[in-house]
Order: structure tokens, then sequence, then C-alpha cells
């Protein structure tokens, strides 16, 4: 994996997290939150991703736990599906044939955030974490125009492909939130993603792609965080 540097300060950030825990714990108890999230993620010409896919929606659960007034951690779990593009290939029995590659992956992971200003109004956030990904991708085409499959000559769409991996998945971002009440916040999130893959199947180690989303969450416990509006 290419990842070792990334995955350094992943690991830092939660035992500190985890210190942090042990360090406070006297000062709390303090609150968690539940929060769902819905946007988007980008394809990226790094590994050339960008060449067969399209930008495509995101959505996932965080579970988090507030060790002190900064620092919280939890647990986290997301759903990605790139749309398709057109790409002229070569078929697996030979001849040229444009073909569509669905890509859905889903991630799980220990996630660790540093909120930079606790009791503002919008609170800046920085997030990470680390966990795993499974990675699918189906292929579908059919042979290009003026052409037919070898085997048959006929023109019909099928299944070329389809193919899974499990690997490491690692992310880092910012982001912004506000309470709606003293229970429910908003927030905006940006993340780099990073999904491990089968070098061997899919030629790349590692996929990376950017992703924007906004997230609502249900805060509960017995510290009160200031309405924002």
């Amino acid at each position: 994996m290419k990842i070792p540097g990334f995955m350094k300060i992943t690991m830092a950030f939660l035992l500190a997290a985890g210190t942090a825990a042990g360090a406070w714990a006297k000062a709390g108890p303090w609150s968690q939150e539940l929060s769902l999230e819905a946007g988007a993620a980008y394809p990226t010409a790094v590994n050339n991703f960008s060449d067969s896919e399209k930008m495509g929606p995101m959505g996932g659960a965080r579970y988090l736990f507030r060790t002190s007034e900064k620092f919280a951690f939890g647990l986290q779990g997301d759903y990605y599906s790139f749309a398709a593009k057109n790409q002229l290939l070569t078929s697996p029995l030979g001849g040229q044939m444009t073909a569509r590659s669905q890509d859905d992956v889903a991630t799980v992971e220990v996630v660790g955030r540093y909120s930079f200003l606790p009791k503002a109004k919008v609170v800046p956030y920085f997030h990470t974490g680390v966990g795993a990904t499974y990675f699918r991708q189906v292929t579908k085409g059919e042979p290009a125009p003026g052409s037919g499959w070898p085997d048959t000559g006929t023109t019909e769409t099928r299944q070329v492909q389809d193919t899974s991996s499990v690997g490491i998945s690692y992310s880092a971002g910012f982001g912004a939130e506000t309470n709606l009440t003293k229970s429910l916040v908003l927030g905006l999130e940006t993340a780099w993603r990073i999904f491990g893959v089968s070098q061997t199947t899919f030629g790349t180690s590692t996929i990376g792609v950017p992703s924007v989303s906004l997230r609502l969450g249900w805060r509960f416990g017995p510290d009160p965080i200031p309405t924002g509006f």
C-alpha cells in the first residue's frame, strides 16, 4: 500500500483521542452524536479513475463519543456509487467493444475528530479515519459499431466482468457545523478518501477520491451546546 505516512498520522490522531479520553475522564461525562450524511464523490485523474467513472452519490452514518471539549472518536460507515463512462476496450474474446464499468464501494472506519473552536456558533473541525474497504466493479459492454462478438457475431450487451476486493480505507478532511437546536446539528464536510484495492485486479493498490457532503446529526448526552441560531 502507498499510504504509510497517512496511516501514521491517522493512528497518531486516534491515539491522541484515546489518551484524551483517559486524561479527561473526570471532566465529563460528555455528549454523543449520531448523524447521517449525503453528498457526492468525484473521480480524479489519480490512478486514471476519472477515465472510467463519473461523479457519484455517497451516503453514510457516523457515531461519535466526545472524550473532551475538543476530541471525539467513534465509528463511521459509508457507501459510494460511481456512474460509468463509455470506454473503447478489447473484449476477453478479442475485438473492440464499448464498455461501461459501474463501481460500488462500502467502507467502515474508526474515526476521530478535533474541533478547533468548540464554543463558537459555527465549529470548524478536522476529521480522519482508518478501516476497511469493499470495492466491487461490474463491467458491461457491446461490440464497437460495425462489429460483433467473435463467438456469435451478435451485438447484444453482455456482462464481461464482475470482480471485487477488500482492502484498507483511509479518510481525512475538514468540516464545519452549527447547532440548529440543542440536539440537532447541521454540518458541511469535505474529505479525501482512499480505497485500497487489489493491485492484480485493478492495476493499482489505491484509488483516491474527494467528497463533499451535508451531515445532519442528533446530539444527546449531558453537556449542553449553545444554539447556533
